[in-house]
């Protein structure tokens, strides 16, 4: 609580403010409303860029952006549009500094798709710069009572990033996030903070004759799973378009540390249709170990969404159910002699936010609206093996507030450690 008093301190003592987005050469993972509006856009034939993988490279996208004509489009897909050309806009020109202050007075906070709330308070100031072909953020982040009980101060959220036709290469502190879930990705998520990593993605402009667009990102980097081991992490992904309107990709990770291997694959479809103003789809994710003997289980995710709206306001729906219970002996989520699970990162899971052996139903509804103002209703419930289960809820509101972006969400959660917790998040974003 005396985080929040701070921060509510210096948010009284900022008078001035500007637009809620800045310059960037990616579209991040943290934005599931910017996501929502690509997905429109792919799913009615309109982009075929690959976007089930995030960092997505701006420059993959726009000429099909270019390309389209609004007076052709049903009201959901011209507010898609909409969107995703003014998130373009401010990322060419918009402002480049961001001040972000956050706190909860819950220690186990309960994410959302894109949060970044691994401490009871954070403050950060971020800038970015980028020349003809290059592009670097320093952010600077100062942490009050850490989750993990270390790193008070970070780099999260940094970059240094280099184009060269259709390669990038960057050295970065971003968030990954692999795979169509919107609640429960197997791989990577927002669930943990970022691995440092050196990056290199391609994304043909030009595919060879035949081919659908595609991108392939490799990654290696140093993971820290907070309980004093560290691992070198190596990651790749491929991803494309199969016929019309099926997006597919394949993931493989490898961590090593000594005599240590940990390798874990996952395969994802999505595909979606628009009816009218509304918009369908459906998912599905599947995650095996390095080995899958008869007695064990994949890991998996299978999920539906619905959106529909006006050319002002969307609708969306989304349900999902997820099984991470994978067995005795090649566990997707592997563990060590000690029980303890290899993939880690600052204590927590860098893939799904729900727990380790368990299967959870999970159901979100979103309002966006085309002033940047927003509602969140979040539900899920987790059993494992039938005797324990969580419950979690969240509600947001977004909403701008001169020029700036406040979000304050309630939240509600029930375990076997933790007795109906309520909880209450409050972030002040600040642009300029």
């Amino acid at each position: 609580m005396r985080f929040i008093k701070h921060t509510y301190l210096a948010a009284a003592l900022c008078a001035a403010a500007a637009s809620p987005s800045y310059a960037s050469v990616w579209i991040e993972a943290s934005d599931v409303e910017l996501r929502n509006s690509l997905i429109v856009l792919a799913e009615s034939g309109l982009i075929e860029t690959p976007i089930q993988q995030y960092p997505v490279a701006w420059k993959s996208i726009l000429p099909q952006l270019d390309a389209l004509d609004p007076s052709e489009l049903s009201n959901t897909q011209k507010l898609a549009l909409q969107h995703v050309r003014h998130s373009l806009s401010q990322a060419q020109s918009g402002p480049k500094t961001r001040w972000y202050i956050a706190a909860t007075d819950s220690e186990n906070a309960v994410l959302d798709y894109g949060d970044d709330t691994y401490e009871e308070g954070k403050i950060s100031l971020s800038r970015t710069m980028h020349g003809e072909r290059w592009a670097a953020r320093v952010q600077v982040n100062y942490r009050q009572d850490p989750f993990e009980g270390d790193h008070k101060k970070t780099l999260d959220g940094s970059y240094l990033a280099y184009n060269l036709n259709d390669w990038s290469f960057s050295v970065d502190t971003l968030p990954l996030r692999w795979g169509p879930a919107e609640h429960s990705s197997l791989l990577f998520s927002n669930n943990a903070r970022p691995i440092p990593k050196v990056r290199v993605d391609y994304a043909p402009d030009y595919p060879p004759a035949g081919m659908a667009p595609f991108k392939i990102s490799l990654f290696s980097g140093y993971q820290d799973d907070g309980y004093s081991q560290h691992y070198q992490v190596h990651g790749i992904r491929f991803s494309s378009q199969f016929l019309s309107k099926l997006w597919f990709g394949i993931s493989a990770i490898e961590q090593r540390e000594d005599t240590i291997s940990n390798r874990m694959l996952t395969a994802d479809a999505r595909t979606g249709f628009n009816w009218g103003k509304h918009q369908f789809s459906a998912y599905a994710e599947i995650g095996i170990d390095k080995q899958l003997e008869s007695d064990d289980k994949p890991a998996y995710t299978l999920g539906g969404q619905w959106m529909m709206g006006s050319d002002s306001v969307r609708h969306s729906v989304t349900v999902e159910y997820s099984q991470l219970d994978g067995g005795n002996e090649h566990d997707f989520y592997s563990t060590n002699n000690a029980g303890r699970q290899y993939f880690l990162s600052h204590q927590r899971n860098p893939g799904s936010p729900f727990p380790k052996g368990s299967q959870t139903a999970s159901f979100s509804y979103r309002q966006f609206s085309n002033d940047g103002s927003a509602w969140t209703v979040l539900v899920s419930r987790s059993n494992n093996d039938g005797a324990d289960s969580t419950s979690r809820a969240l509600i947001r509101r977004t909403q701008p507030v001169w020029d700036s972006l406040v979000r304050l969400s309630v939240q509600y959660l029930d375990s076997p450690m933790i007795d109906q917790d309520v909880g209450v998040q409050l972030s002040w974003e600040w642009r300029f």
